[in-house]
């Protein structure tokens, strides 16, 4: 059968420039000042889709990856439900940037902005009609997330995450459809809403059937009103929860509505042992290194490389110990993988320095410039020869 495919307007404008050009448009000192600085840090292109299942156009905001268009790698997606979430937004993008540099993988960030507010992912109060919020699962698994799986490289290991209302909807779809993503967090989740409903979906309902492994993590704090409804709820789940569903519950001290902590301790619990030790304390082999992610990959679905700025790291300090057969190894292995990594040729080029290779190590490094002409690191080391 023939499909239409779906379109996406893409405006190609980043979130802080957007902001910054507001500004810059009212401020003299603001443009004098510009005038000669460095890009704006790009958060995400604003975008949009139009959805034949929700009958609107959906708005947009995607975060790629630092290095996404020069990598050949695949990424696990996140997907973000919210209502004028420009700062959540931009939170949750930095938080993935910053902690995609080793203590997690790295992920392409999906914001998915509800004009309507997040009540509209509730059950309607009078009838407790679910109409609305099926149509949105039906637009996530029909339409928005084949087209982000056919037009970006992405992983087959999917992420979604809700806060308040859109947080019930997570769990929500996790109920009723479970193998549609890998993990599901719910931030606040208005547990509020038909729980009668959901205790019965828990006992009776898809997952009773699942048989892949899920992950729910649940974070709220002490002093909004939902101690006793997420109580009730995990009570439920505890009980009659298949093997394959693995969940979590933190309960914060005075921390608001939707804590703006919970998304850092939600990557951590879903990637606990991402990091497998300290390379300044413990120096392993690099066997040992791959066969750690070698276990991460089996157990998620996809392939899980070792972060380069840990095989940087490991390489460094084997080299200040005087294994330079080891940090060869390393940073072969990292020129293997991350080809298009700076890190790899100043990693190479350090060995070389090492080894009395000045030349072989100034050619190394200028690869490095090639790639990336303001990496301060190789300037250094080149100034240093």
């Amino acid at each position: 059968m023939k499909t239409t495919k779906l379109l996406l307007l893409t405006c190609a404008l980043s979130l802080n420039t957007v902001f910054a050009q507001e500004k810059a448009e009212n401020d003299p000192d603001f443009r004098r000042l510009t005038e000669h600085s460095e890009p704006a840090v790009t958060l995400g292109e604003i975008s949009s889709l139009q959805s034949k299942v929700l009958s609107k156009t959906i708005p947009l905001s995607i975060h790629l990856p630092e290095n996404y268009d020069s990598s050949r790698k695949t990424y696990p997606v996140l997907y973000m439900l919210g209502s004028d979430y420009r700062a959540r937004f931009a939170m949750l993008a930095s938080t993935l940037d910053y902690m995609g540099g080793g203590q997690i993988p790295e992920m392409i960030l999906i914001g998915i902005d509800l004009p309507e507010g997040n009540s509209i992912l509730l059950p309607t109060r009078k009838n407790q009609d679910t109409t609305i919020p099926d149509y949105y699962i039906n637009f996530f698994e029909t339409e928005l997330i084949p087209y982000v799986d056919n037009n970006y490289r992405t992983a087959p290991f999917k992420v979604l995450f809700g806060g308040s209302n859109s947080g019930f909807f997570s769990i929500y779809t996790l109920l009723n459809n479970p193998l549609l993503f890998n993990g599901y967090f719910a931030s606040s989740p208005s547990l509020r809403n038909i729980p009668t409903a959901l205790q019965q979906k828990i006992k009776s309902g898809p997952l009773q059937t699942l048989s892949e492994n899920r992950f729910l993590h649940i974070i709220y704090s002490d002093n909004e009103g939902l101690t006793n409804h997420v109580s009730e709820f995990t009570h439920v789940l505890t009980d009659h929860r298949p093997e394959s569903l693995t969940y979590k519950v933190d309960e914060l001290a005075n921390q608001g509505h939707v804590p703006a902590m919970d998304f850092t301790m939600y990557l951590l619990a879903l990637y606990p042992d991402f990091k497998p030790f300290n390379p300044r304390e413990n120096l392993e082999s690099l066997d040992k290194v791959t066969q750690h992610f070698d276990k991460l990959s089996k157990r998620y679905g996809y392939e899980i490389l070792p972060p380069i700025s840990y095989i940087f790291d490991l390489g460094f300090h084997t080299i200040l110990s005087k294994n330079l057969i080891g940090a060869e190894e390393i940073f072969q292995y990292s020129l293997e993988v991350y080809p298009e990594g700076k890190e790899s040729y100043l990693g190479l080029g350090l060995v070389r320095r090492a080894q009395g290779q000045l030349e072989s190590a100034k050619g190394m490094f200028e690869k490095a410039l090639i790639i990336d002409p303001d990496y301060s690191l190789a300037k250094r080391w080149l100034q240093k020869l």
